[in-house]
């Protein structure tokens, strides 16, 4: 049976993610001081590449193993909830990686939650953001997105939750099945050995009945020897 490295893949991944966003930090870094983060800039972008076809590989090593039967349901489910937060680790290290840390991001793209979409409504200052700089700005809108991961991850968990106990429920229903499959197996040998002995009784007593008639007919025998026989008076 081939070597199932499924597992070793994905842990080599999530640790490039990690790296990834270590190197960005550091580029952000550079940036604030001043420095030239073009370096930098071409290893995380060759790194990001590295990272999507690793995805694309994990995926289809998955579906392989699926298809093959390699692994269980419940296995095939826990790996694609992992490789499902690994895609959604691709798109925060995007994200992280093309908002650069400088003055690159403009202040009406901050105000409107950094949606860059164009042909939309246009931001207007309020007395709470007029007094504050574009790193102040990017803090909140930071803060922000780290709050709808936090609800996101929430929701994702309560997700994970049902679909625990659903696997649970179906694996009871399956048992029951069994259950009620091996029952129905032994009524059925049940019903077989009962017709067996009606059919053996039937046969006992036709054999008894011969019997008893071919009793009768040696009598009747007898019968009429000796009344052939004794003279009569």
């Amino acid at each position: 049976m081939a070597r199932d490295n499924w597992l070793s893949d994905y842990n080599g991944l999530v640790q490039l993610g990690d790296d990834v966003m270590e190197r960005i930090n550091e580029r952000n870094r550079t940036l604030r001081n001043g420095g030239n983060p073009s370096k930098l800039a071409i290893g995380i972008r060759s790194m990001l590449n590295q990272y999507g076809k690793g995805l694309t590989k994990l995926k289809q090593d998955l579906t392989k193993a699926s298809s093959s039967y390699h692994i269980t349901d419940r296995e095939l489910d826990r790996r694609q909830d992992m490789l499902s937060n690994l895609f959604s680790k691709q798109k925060q290290l995007n994200m992280s990686f093309q908002q650069e840390a400088g003055t690159d991001t403009s202040r009406g793209s901050l105000l409107q939650g950094g949606s860059g979409a164009s042909g939309g409504s246009r931001s207007e200052e309020t007395a709470y953001t007029r007094g504050q700089g574009n790193d102040e700005l990017r803090v909140q809108h930071q803060l922000m997105i780290e709050e709808q991961d936090r609800g996101l991850e929430a929701l994702s968990g309560a997700l994970s939750r049902q679909k625990e106990i659903g696997l649970a429920i179906g694996d009871e229903v399956e048992y029951q099945n069994e259950v009620i499959d091996d029952l129905g197996h032994r009524v059925d040998r049940t019903n077989e050995r009962l017709v067996k002995t009606t059919r053996k009784v039937k046969q006992v007593h036709m054999k008894a009945s011969d019997k008893v008639s071919f009793c009768l007919v040696i009598l009747l025998i007898i019968a009429i020897i000796v009344v052939g026989v004794v003279p009569s008076s």
